[in-house]
């Protein structure tokens, strides 16, 4: 890979270049970094990204993006100064192979032909599917590690700060206002569309989570609504769960059409109970008080931000990145205990806080 160093700062007509296209909640995140990267460099920075299309919602507003890009072809005209490649994809590493690139931070296919990454992304992709260790070593340092994404990512975009931010739709956010105007809102996506069981919250514990949040002693008042997100399988699941229950405070939101209007609706709740999926990522772009459960996946991965609690399996298997880990300990009352209602005014005020 190309070594060649640059100031980080007062390069005159910079253009730095971004390839990330999945997973989603990882788009959402990493997004974060546009803005830091135009704040590090300055007004001559040119940035672009290179993203899958079912991502391109998720950037499209974002004032800090100057190019968005959904194949190499586009990308091949320029020069770039540095490309942070954060996929580890063969053809994502292939299409990298063909760009004039000046220096590479992230995944490369060296001179063999392997693929590789470079030391200063190291910690990042030491825990990955290309980790120099292996696979088993790569999901013990995952299980060890408590740096957050937003630190292990600043060290790679080499930016001293960087904070949540998200830019949707203003008529979709616009319509979630108009329509989601019972208070308090609590928004449940107990689900993870399927590929990961074991992110689930599992059915009893949903249904006794429901029946404390709409019970006078509910953490957030006797005027409590639910909301309950997913889309596709999942919605149907909600749906035949809110029939099932026959309340007229639990709602179903229906944003199977566009990513952005899941967006929307996150956007209106004053808490949201949430796996570790695509609605948490967009609830703490947005700033929404949270709180989150975990049992395959890493929780020390997921900043908080100062307004969200995390609720983390205490199975042997936690953070194995298995499918079927053992979930059992995700309980309706661990996640009650570990709801904060006051989180939504430490939302407000954190502005410029730390993860």
């Amino acid at each position: 890979a190309p070594q060649l160093r640059l100031p980080r700062a007062g390069l005159k007509n910079m253009h730095l270049l971004i390839i990330k296209r999945g997973a989603l909640g990882d788009v959402v995140r990493t997004s974060y970094f546009a803005h830091a990267l135009k704040r590090q460099h300055g007004s001559a920075l040119r940035l672009s990204w290179l993203t899958a299309p079912m991502s391109v919602p998720l950037l499209k507003y974002n004032p800090h993006i100057d190019d968005l890009w959904t194949s190499f072809d586009q990308a091949a005209e320029h020069r770039f100064d540095q490309v942070f490649s954060l996929d580890d994809e063969r053809d994502a590493l292939e299409g990298l192979a063909n760009l004039n690139v000046n220096q590479i931070t992230g995944a490369y296919l060296d001179a063999n032909g392997r693929a590789n990454y470079t030391s200063d992304a190291a910690a990042w992709f030491d825990m990955g599917l290309l980790s120099r260790f292996g696979k088993t070593r790569a999901d013990e340092l995952k299980k060890l590690n408590q740096e957050g994404h937003a630190q292990l990512f600043r060290a790679i975009f080499a930016v001293d700060m960087v904070e949540p931010e998200f830019y949707g739709d203003a008529q979709l956010q616009a319509w979630a206002r108009r329509t989601f105007i019972r208070r308090p809102l609590v928004g449940i996506n107990p689900f993870a569309g399927g590929r990961w069981p074991a992110k689930e919250l599992p059915t009893e514990q949903l249904r006794a989570l429901i029946g404390a949040l709409l019970q006078p002693t509910s953490p957030f008042g006797a005027q409590t609504q639910i909301v309950l997100l997913g889309a596709g399988a999942d919605r149907l699941r909600n749906l035949e769960l809110a029939t099932t229950l026959n309340d007229s405070r639990i709602s179903v939101a229906d944003t199977d059409d566009a990513i952005l209007r899941l967006a929307a609706v996150i956007g209106q709740l004053d808490h949201l109970i949430t796996s570790d999926s695509l609605a948490m990522h967009l609830g703490i772009a947005q700033r929404i008080p949270f709180t989150a459960f975990f049992a395959p996946t890493s929780a020390a991965e997921i900043d908080t931000w100062n307004c969200g609690n995390h609720v983390v399996s205490t199975a042997s298997d936690y953070c194995s990145y298995r499918k079927d880990a053992d979930n059992a300990s995700i309980t309706a009352t661990r996640i009650l205990a570990a709801i904060d209602p006051h989180n939504g005014r430490r939302a407000a005020q954190a502005a410029h806080a730390t993860p």
